[in-house]
């Protein structure tokens, strides 16, 4: 049995925990300069983050004998946990982080993550036939 089977839910809590870790860095922990000089390419960052949060969150609905509506309904709610997520890191940036502060265009990368993730997945779940019966 894979380790994927046995803890399907590993992947999701480990990279959210990693995500959650360096949301919460002091913004003097990060680098000043940048590394490849991509305009917003914290955006590009927070995209990313977000969607492999949603990929691997949604894991468990290939290794589920689910309805296709409660794997859908899983998709779902994955995504508007992670889009939740989102607006709240931004706030405890704002407040409790040093050096950090609220950016509305970090909540809408994260969301346009999310979502891409949950299309991204909803459609290779589809073709490939992993959502269970009904």
């Amino acid at each position: 049995m894979s380790a994927i089977k046995k803890y399907p839910f590993a992947p999701g809590i480990l990279f959210f925990l990693f995500t959650l870790f360096l949301f919460t860095l002091p913004g003097d922990a990060l680098p000043s300069s940048g590394w490849l000089k991509i305009p917003n390419k914290d955006k590009i960052v927070h995209y990313c983050l977000f969607f492999l949060v949603c990929h691997f969150f949604s894991l468990p609905v290939k290794y589920t004998s689910a309805t296709k509506s409660a794997a859908f309904n899983w998709l779902v709610i994955i995504s508007l946990l992670a889009i939740g997520y989102g607006i709240a890191i931004e706030f405890v940036q704002k407040w409790w982080i040093p050096n950090r502060s609220f950016e509305l265009w970090d909540i809408v990368a994260d969301s346009t993550g999310s979502i891409a993730a949950f299309v991204t997945n909803y459609m290779r779940f589809k073709r490939n036939n992993w959502w269970g019966k009904g």
